[in-house]
């Protein structure tokens, strides 16, 4: 038995997507993540609350 090759049109669009979404971002400054840290756990948003307080950490060099 041999090994076929499908043909699947989606994964080429999804491999461009990806590949096009890879673009160098600028991370937010470490004083507009304190803001919205702030403003989400004022809120009671807990999941911002937990990523922001996260992407913190990072950009302070807290974590590894």
């Amino acid at each position: 038995m041999g090994t076929a090759i499908v043909n699947r049109p989606t994964e080429a669009a999804a491999l461009g997507a990806v590949s096009s979404q890879r673009r160098i971002q600028t991370p937010p400054s470490v004083n507009r993540l304190a803001d919205l840290l702030i403003v989400a756990r004022a809120t009671g948003d807990r999941y911002g609350a937990q990523l922001f307080g996260c992407l913190l950490d990072r950009a302070l060099g807290s974590t590894s």
